[in-house]
């Protein structure tokens, strides 16, 4: 009895030992495996961006906006109408926002290949076996088939919740690109709306200064038939009226292709009507963000969407390095096969265990561990060059606002004088010390001056907004 229970023993133990030895094997060569530390890059922000005092913004402390939204900067009604219709109707803008809920189903992919997998399959053939073991006896094999495997990759060293991590960042990038679009179509629409306004009183303007130009006309045929004139007047006042039909016919096709270009980012190009509009030149002129670059630089979506890949990619390079390491799978599957459904387990197997995969040479991935490696660098340079452009647009536009404020106060300045002077003319007139001629070249220019005035006006809403825009200031 006790020489049978020692050979059951050592039967148990020969077959037991090669899975001893595979698992003592793997045990030493994962210990041996010496994993560095992958340096995760954490993005410094604050360290790229220059202090506030280096900018060239006049900004009031005691009154600074930390969460500024694009309704707060006190702009026409009408145009928060617009950007509203834009916003629902916009083809573009709609697909955009459905952008975000593509990232997350394709992140589905990195999270379900972390899981389990089971999969099963059934099928149909028909043959004939002719073996040793049936004494070479040709016999028909089994017509039905199935299959079923169970795999499942431990995650060991943290590659999967690499692979998670990187699936979030990138959900994240893209919703900093979905606000990046929204940031560029409220503006567009907000630069042809004042553009249509312009072009709209511009256009009447110019018919006054063609009407005024035609009654000063019919005075000097009056004075050129009475001999009191020259035809050289005439001449000059025809290539006026000229001139002013040329200029009054380019903002006309002007105006219409502004028209077609707004409705167009409002869903329909064919359909724009556009009633009960101020004039331009009553619009106030809006005051500058009152927000700090920094912090505005720190909230641009086009830097953080690139801040947001270039931490994906991190966590893509991570995994790809883990990947160099071995790995446990847990495999099960199953066979049976029958010629009667009735008796389904005529012939099965059943397999299964955990396998070590353990790449001592592998070459291709360590290119591609190379590849993504300088792929980081070069995100990195590229997130780099993104700041460095936000720096330069919001600059500029400080600039830029800065000085076409100061030209439109110089624009008003003059036409104020000029209306100056249209009264005096005018007194003059009624006092009949001056022709009518005279008092209507006066008013022409004074029209004329109000034109300048509304141009300068009209960059300087177009620096205003683009001062905005680049301070990253979007719908709420």
């Amino acid at each position: 009895m006790l020489k049978r229970l020692k050979f059951f023993n050592l039967f148990k133990l020969n077959k037991l030992r090669p899975y001893i030895y595979l698992l003592f094997i793997s045990c030493l060569l994962l210990i041996g495996c010496k994993i560095k530390k992958f340096e995760a890059l954490t993005p410094n922000l604050e360290g790229e961006i220059p202090p506030d005092h280096l900018f060239s913004s006049q900004i009031d402390d005691h009154n600074l906006s930390s969460n500024l939204f694009f309704q707060s900067l006190g702009l026409n009604d009408k145009l928060m109408e617009l950007i509203e219709i834009g916003l629902k109707e916009n083809p573009g803008w709609l697909a955009r926002m459905k952008s975000v809920e593509l990232a997350k189903a394709k992140a589905g992919y990195f999270f379900d290949e972390s899981k389990p997998q089971l999969t099963t399959s059934l099928g149909l053939n028909s043959g004939k076996e002719n073996t040793r073991e049936s004494k070479f006896r040709t016999q028909q094999t089994p017509r039905w088939h199935s299959r079923s495997n169970f795999s499942w990759e431990f995650d060991l060293w943290g590659k999967w919740a690499s692979h998670k991590k990187e699936a979030e960042q990138y959900i994240e990038a893209e919703f900093h690109t979905q606000n990046g679009a929204q940031l560029t179509l409220i503006y567009e629409i907000a630069n042809l709306w004042y553009r249509y306004l312009y072009l709209n009183e511009d256009l009447t303007l110019i018919k006054n200064q063609i009407k005024n130009h035609h009654e000063s006309h019919i005075l000097h045929l009056y004075n050129y038939h009475a001999g009191l004139d020259d035809n050289q007047s005439l001449i000059v006042m025809e290539n006026e009226i000229k001139l002013l039909a040329l200029d009054y016919n380019q903002k006309k096709r002007e105006l219409s292709i502004c028209q077609t270009q707004l409705s167009s980012l409002l869903g329909d190009p064919l359909d724009f009507n556009a009633s009960n509009i101020t004039l331009f030149s009553e619009e106030p002129i809006p005051m500058p963000p009152n927000i700090l670059p920094t912090m505005a630089l720190k909230n641009r979506p086009d830097i953080l969407a690139a801040q947001s890949k270039l931490i994906a990619h991190t966590h893509h390079t991570k995994a790809t390095k883990l990947n160099l390491y071995p790995s446990i799978n847990l495999n099960l599957s199953s066979v049976a096969m029958t010629s009667d459904l009735s008796r389904p387990f005529e012939q099965w197997k059943i397999s299964g265990g955990p396998t070590f995969d353990i790449p001592i040479w592998s070459p291709q991935r360590k290119t591609q561990l190379a590849v993504d490696k300088k792929n980081l660098e070069i995100m990195e340079l590229e997130w780099k060059e993104t700041i460095l452009n936000a720096i330069k647009e919001v600059e500029l536009s400080l600039i830029t606002h800065k000085s076409f404020s100061e030209d439109l106060k110089i624009s008003q300045n003059l036409k104020d004088e000029y209306f100056k002077l249209v009264k005096l003319t005018n007194y003059k007139f009624e006092a009949g010390l001056l022709s009518k001629i005279d008092l209507l070249k006066k008013i022409n220019a004074a029209v004329q001056a109000k034109r300048k005035a509304n141009a300068a006006k009209l960059n300087c809403f177009f620096s205003f907004l683009n001062l905005a825009m680049s301070l990253g200031v979007n719908w709420a």
